[in-house]
């Protein structure tokens, strides 16, 4: 089987970017699919490349092999700050056109899109030209963001939807928000995999000190705010606790300032982003990992937290229920409950007996998720789908 995976987030040499694609891809591999990987790099000219991120996407290479993988990262011109934001499938599908004589002599069997936007967007109009079916794996901004609000990015991410043969989602949470917009007999749960499962050597970092950990974009909706609330409440009870965050984003000045307003950047230490084998040794250390995450499509990071031994909080009704259940292989939270998340880490440092039972079975809870399965189980759906393209629904040129 011949298959093209289309994914912006794709990681290129210098530039993490979504490591869980490329460990699907690499695992389908094993299992003898003969994989092709594109990833859209947005262009930005050299004078605007003001920050780490941008730099960082403007180094990425024309095409690179990571792990046997070969991949091409054709370049897409996108107007800044979101100007135009529905029509960012249709940039990314101009950037894809220039591959379609190749793609064409590589007789593919089927495209895969990483996210239902914009890359869903541009591999429909692919998919139409090459005349093959294509299917979907929704990570969650997609439900959560896109399609929760009314307008003309809701409808191409729809669009997106209503052609693919399969549509993938990563946890319980975000098929249910699928539902309604994908059918029954498309919809399917995908659970992601873990890397790291065998323990890593701990981090040396603040030694002697409790260190809860949080990892992830410094994005509103990933809860730090919340934390930095819990964490006053813990300070004005005399406790002495070490947060450590490891992530960048939008929001770093704003955390920065609030933690000052409370009094307790002494305890806050941001690492910015990290590599993977020091955020695996981070996790290895803390003696609690908490990310009041919400909307949270899968939380590969929780995850990867309890393979380290480290016992968890996260937020009810979101991806990690799929693996952690309430009192047993974690601690479950409502979203924006500072209150509760004070408690819950009170819990986890005071009572080591209840913080070892959480390790234990959440340990044998993640066991199960590898990408071995996870591939397993995608080409099952790979290997059901229809020959050729589907019916879209709607007309192909907005």
């Amino acid at each position: 089987m011949k298959v093209l995976v289309v994914s912006h987030l794709y990681p290129s040499l210098g530039r993490a970017g979504a490591l869980f694609v490329h460990d699907q891809v690499v695992a389908l591999r094993g299992l003898g699919v003969d994989i092709r990987v594109v990833s859209p790099t947005i262009h930005t000219p050299r004078p605007l490349r003001i920050n780490d991120r941008l730099r960082a996407r403007g180094a990425t290479p024309a095409a690179a092999v990571i792990d046997g993988v070969a991949i091409e990262y054709p370049r897409v011109v996108v107007p800044p700050r979101r100007l135009l934001a529905w029509r960012q499938g249709d940039l990314f599908y101009r950037g894809l056109r220039p591959l379609l004589p190749a793609l064409r002599a590589a007789d593919l069997d089927l495209i895969h899109a990483h996210q239902a936007f914009p890359d869903g967007a541009a591999v429909r109009l692919l998919a139409e030209d090459l005349g093959v079916a294509y299917a979907i794996t929704v990570h969650g901004a997609d439900v959560n963001v896109n399609l929760g609000r009314p307008g003309r990015l809701r409808e191409r991410t729809r669009r997106a939807l209503d052609g693919a043969a399969a549509v993938m989602a990563v946890s319980s949470a975000v098929a249910r928000r699928l539902e309604g917009f994908v059918s029954t007999e498309r919809l399917h749960t995908v659970p992601n995999g873990v890397t790291g499962h065998g323990q890593v050597a701990p981090s040396a970092l603040l030694p002697g000190r409790p260190l809860v950990l949080s990892v992830g974009n410094l994005y509103a909706s990933k809860g730090h705010a919340v934390v930095l609330a819990a964490l006053a409440r813990l300070g004005a009870q005399g406790r002495d606790i070490a947060w450590v965050v490891v992530g960048d984003g939008p929001e770093e000045g704003r955390l920065k300032a609030r933690a000052r307003e409370l009094g307790i950047t002494g305890q806050v230490t941001f690492v910015g982003w990290r590599p993977h084998d020091e955020v695996l040794a981070l996790m290895a250390r803390a003696d609690a990992f908490v990310l009041p995450s919400a909307p949270e499509g899968f939380g590969l990071v929780y995850a990867e937290a309890m393979a380290q031994g480290t016992p968890v909080i996260a937020c009810r009704g979101e991806g990690p229920d799929d693996f952690v259940e309430d009192g047993v292989s974690g601690l479950l939270v409502p979203p924006h409950d500072a209150g509760a998340v004070a408690r819950a880490i009170a819990l986890l440092l005071d009572d080591r007996a209840t913080a070892a039972r959480l390790v234990q079975a959440g340990h044998a809870a993640v066991a199960a998720l590898t990408w071995q399965r996870n591939a397993e189980r995608q080409l099952e759906i790979y290997e059901r789908l229809p020959a050729g393209r589907p019916a879209a629904s709607g007309t192909r040129r907005p």
